[in-house]
């Protein structure tokens, strides 16, 4: 268990919570809530990650035309090896940009699993009100 905070030697495991008792499949709701939370967080960083990779390649082309404009006297080697050095990092952020796409297809994945729980509960808990006797 991780500790509260960085001082503490207390664990958290400590502290009593109404939603540790109960195995994963208990509580579909709150791991739906949990699932729409990450999937929207992760929404918002991979349009960031979007926008920073859109930064990078204005970045990259304004490098190349002060190369283009200033730098006739100097070795070429320098251009190629600056937009090659940009070209790494646009790779880079397209990478994270792409895991941070599959990790997002994942958990729409898993939030459709977990609607389906809710409409099996919900079909099921119909059922039984119709089986229970009349008083």
């Amino acid at each position: 268990m991780m500790l509260i905070s960085k001082r503490s030697r207390r664990k958290s495991e400590v502290f009593a919570s109404r939603f540790r008792e109960g195995g994963a499949d208990d509580f579909p709701l709150r791991q739906y809530l949990r699932c729409r939370e990450d999937f929207s967080s992760g929404l918002v960083h991979a349009l960031l990650t979007v926008a920073f990779l859109v930064t990078l390649v204005i970045f990259a082309k304004t490098l190349g035309h002060l190369f283009d404009s200033h730098g006739e006297d100097l070795n070429p080697l320098y251009k190629w090896g600056t937009l090659g050095l940009m070209g790494l990092f646009v790779l880079s952020v397209l990478r994270r940009l792409y895991y941070k796409v599959m990790e997002l297809k994942e958990i729409r994945q898993e939030m459709a699993r977990l609607q389906a729980v809710f409409r099996d509960r919900g079909e099921d808990d119909g059922d039984d009100v119709g089986d229970a006797p009349e008083i």
